[in-house]
C-alpha cells in the first residue's frame, strides 16, 4: 500500500534530519502543511487528495512545488493545457521534424497515453530522472484513492510508471529499484 511507502521514506528522511537526497537534487527543512489547511485542500474537482500524497504534505510541501499561492492550493494543471505549451513551440518551429498543428500535437500525445481520459485529468509536474519527465495524474480507475505516476520519455511515449506517489518517492530517495 502506497501509505506505507510515504510513510517508510517519510521516517527514513527523519532519522536523517529532515535531509534527502533525490535524483539530482539535495532536500533539507522540510515545511509540512497544517492539518486546517490540508482539510481544505481537495483536488480541483472537489475529491479528496490520495492517501499518500496527503501523507506527504503533512511532511512537506516545498521540495517538489507541489502546491502554490496563500493560501496554498495543488499546483496542478490539466495534462491537456500541459500538452498544448508544449506543442505552440513544436507546431510554429517550422522544423520538417515537428510540423503539426497545436491540435495534431495534443491529440497525438493523448493517443499515446495509458488511457487517453487522462488527458482531461488535473496533474502535477514532479521532478525529473534524466530524460524522462513525471506526472502524478488525478485520474483514477476502479476503487483505489490513488492515483498513477506517468513516465514521459523522447517527447512521445507515456506508461504508467509508479502505480502511485508513494512509489513514486520510494524510488526517488532511493529505498527502491524500478525496472
Amino acid at each position: 500500500m502506497s501509505m506505507n511507502e510515504t510513510q517508510r521514506v517519510i521516517e527514513h528522511l527523519r532519522r536523517n534530519g529532515g535531509r534527502g537526497k533525490g535524483w539530482y537534487w539535495e532536500h533539507q527543512d522540510p515545511r509540512p502543511l497544517d492539518e486546517k489547511t490540508l482539510a481544505s485542500l481537495p483536488l480541483p474537482d472537489g475529491r479528496p487528495l490520495p492517501p499518500s500524497l496527503e501523507e506527504w504534505l503533512r511532511f512537506d510541501t516545498s521540495w517538489f512545488k507541489l502546491t502554490t499561492g496563500e493560501p496554498p492550493r495543488l499546483n496542478t494543471r490539466l495534462l491537456r493545457d500541459m500538452f498544448r505549451e508544449w506543442a505552440e513551440p513544436m507546431a510554429n518551429s517550422g522544423a520538417p521534424e515537428e510540423s503539426g498543428t497545436v491540435e495534431q500535437w495534443v491529440q497525438g500525445w493523448t493517443g499515446n497515453l495509458p488511457n487517453p481520459a487522462m488527458a482531461d485529468a488535473h496533474a502535477l509536474k514532479l521532478p525529473p530522472s534524466g530524460s524522462q519527465e513525471h506526472f502524478l495524474v488525478f485520474h483514477r480507475t476502479g476503487r483505489s484513492l490513488e492515483c498513477p505516476v506517468l513516465g514521459f520519455a523522447s517527447q512521445f511515449e507515456f506508461w504508467v510508471k509508479y502505480k502511485d506517489f508513494g512509489e513514486y518517492l520510494s524510488h526517488y530517495f532511493g529505498l527502491s529499484k524500478k525496472d
